[in-house]
């Protein structure tokens, strides 16, 4: 072989090939040594996201505006739906931030081995890299529903003289914005791995979010009877709604312990696909 050809390694040096280290803590570390993947991969999450269109780009306002023109007009026009004292439209769009972060993130979560399974059988990665990083579109959709907020909030400003934003509150949303997240990152870990190998996972999941936003309060405010009150824990998203509305317009009541309560389930969903998802996915990624 030419010299020039031949791989060039330091003198005395010596490769050790040893099995992957197992549990929890050694997968995070290899996220952390490959991080530089998640910047490819995101990028690539943003190509695939409108691509073969006529529009483009374009369905990133499109998409957000649309339906929030229509939800004003059907529930505040014509059903008249409450909105906390706040004007209807700057109710539902912050509504929808939040919950398009979540939803988005886990439909493209779900569908991060799905959409890279070339790499996952030509050279070898940690695959939990993947679903962090195909969530990436929802982070985008999320700052395009914020823009809209924000300019919003400007509108009333300039029509109506109030500003509908508490400063001082928007910590909470901040909580609420990474509850969401390691919430929506934990459902993927679950679903990623048996949505390789079976569409019906993908399907599925898109009826279960169109029924769970209509179980917290996107589009209305969720006035629950006492009766049924103790369930409202049982939906952690009401909670981080609630508080995500209530960190940027001060509206609804900030209930600490069905956050907390939030809080503790998002952690034990993400805990537990972190397991599920480190043995799973090496014997779902041979069966492609």
């Amino acid at each position: 072989m030419d010299a020039s050809l031949q791989p060039m390694t330091p003198a005395g040096a010596e490769w050790a090939i040893e099995p992957r280290r197992e549990g929890l803590l050694a997968r995070l570390r290899d996220v952390w040594r490959y991080r530089r993947l998640l910047r490819f991969f995101g990028w690539k999450a943003l190509q695939k996201l409108y691509a073969r269109t006529v529009l483009g780009w374009s369905w990133l306002f499109i998409r957000p505006l649309f339906p929030l023109l229509v939800n004003t007009i059907i529930f505040s026009g014509v059903l008249g739906v409450g909105s906390g004292g706040v004007p209807y439209f700057l109710f539902l769009v912050t509504g929808v931030s939040i919950w398009e972060l979540f939803a988005t993130a886990v439909t493209w979560g779900t569908r991060s081995l799905e959409l890279n399974r070339g790499f996952m059988t030509r050279i070898y990665i940690p695959r939990l890299i993947l679903p962090i990083a195909m969530m990436t579109p929802s982070y985008l959709t999320f700052v395009i529903n914020l823009a809209v907020l924000a300019c919003a909030i400007v509108y009333y400003r300039l029509t109506t003289g109030v500003v509908y934003l508490v400063p001082a509150k928007l910590g909470w949303a901040v909580v609420a914005m990474a509850l969401a997240w390691l919430l929506a990152l934990g459902i993927s870990l679950w679903t990623s791995v048996p949505a390789l190998v079976a569409r019906d996972v993908r399907f599925t999941l898109g009826y279960v979010l169109g029924f769970w936003v209509f179980l917290t309060p996107v589009l209305y405010p969720l006035n629950v009877p006492d009766k049924y009150a103790w369930l409202m824990p049982l939906n952690p998203m009401a909670a981080i709604v609630n508080a995500f509305k209530y960190g940027v317009l001060g509206i609804d009541v900030l209930n600490l312990r069905d956050l907390g309560i939030a809080a503790l389930l998002a952690t034990a969903v993400f805990v537990s696909g972190l397991w599920f998802f480190g043995r799973a996915e090496a014997d779902a990624a041979d069966k492609v």
